[in-house]
């Protein structure tokens, strides 16, 4: 694993589960801790160990000391693995779709939260895989990543949906897609984990030819996923009319993800993955340096 990834930490706000942890919870304060946080009024029972022995000499006051809640994080990975995803070939997405995947599972165990990766194959049900809760389990985490080849046909709007009802627990989900799909249909199981009180990303992950398909003349379209077919004659004005709606398209996810306050951020296949993770994930928020 690159050692790049040794020196970052997943930034995650929300999502903290019950399991105990090395995560600080403000606002939540337990009985032990490394952080202390507040006072409370001493009740029977409490641990006389909290107990703040200088307010009782000086102010003759029970209260013991509350420390920030330390709790894990479990970070759940939706990981598109439709029949788009294989195209096009030359372009490498599921390859640097795994790669994205597998170095922030290393980063979130290397900081003690938990992973777990379901992969959303296209026309079957989700295959989730257990919750890994070791570094070393990082081997495991690329073998399951390695069952599973691209095809098929995916709702990804209803998959997110889907799994929102299933983790009902506050936690982290980012999805790895080129979210091919409309923005408005990612709108309710995005809205629903944030009434679960997730912390979510979407990180997309597009080729150099879907950005800017680059040949000019005509040709057929097929998509992969229905098998539908379009002739297309592509002229130097389509070309651009196709990469102002590739940017309009990535607008829109943006403007999506800041309605839900999610993350959001686009890999180019033809970037490092760690440049990626390090540069535009760091600057989105989602990571940053232990």
């Amino acid at each position: 694993m690159n050692r790049l990834y040794a020196t970052l930490a997943l930034r995650i706000r929300r999502g903290m589960g019950l399991r105990i942890g090395d995560r600080r919870v403000p606002g939540h304060p337990q009985a032990t801790g490394t952080e202390f946080e507040a006072y409370a009024a001493y009740a029977p029972g409490d641990d006389l160990r909290h107990l703040d022995w200088n307010a009782l000499a000086r102010l003759d006051l029970l209260v013991t000391r509350r420390f920030a809640a330390e709790r894990e994080v479990c970070v759940h990975f939706l990981v598109d693995r439709s029949a788009s995803m294989a195209c096009p070939a030359l372009d490498r997405k599921v390859t640097v779709a795994d790669e994205l995947v597998l170095a922030l599972a290393w980063i979130a165990l290397a900081g003690n939260d938990a992973v777990r990766v379901t992969l959303l194959p296209g026309d079957r049900a989700p295959e989730p895989s257990r919750v890994w809760r070791q570094r070393a389990s990082a081997r495991a985490v690329a073998a399951w990543l390695a069952r599973a080849p691209a095809g098929g046909a995916l709702d990804l709007g209803a998959a997110i949906a889907a799994h929102a009802r299933c983790e009902r627990r506050p936690a982290a989900t980012v999805v790895v897609s080129d979210f091919m799909v409309e923005p408005a249909a990612l709108a309710p199981g995005l809205a629903a984990l944030r009434a679960g009180r997730h912390a979510v990303a979407l990180l997309q992950v597009l080729g150099a030819r879907e950005r800017d398909p680059g040949a000019v003349g005509r040709c057929e379209l097929r998509d992969v996923e229905t098998g539908a077919t379009h002739p297309v004659a592509v002229t130097p004005a389509v070309r651009a009319r196709y990469r102002t709606l590739v940017a309009a398209h990535e607008a829109a996810l943006r403007a999506l993800a800041t309605a839900h306050e999610a993350v959001f951020a686009r890999l180019a296949t033809n970037r490092p993955v760690p440049a990626f993770v390090a540069g535009d994930l760091a600057a989105a928020g989602f990571v940053s340096r232990r």
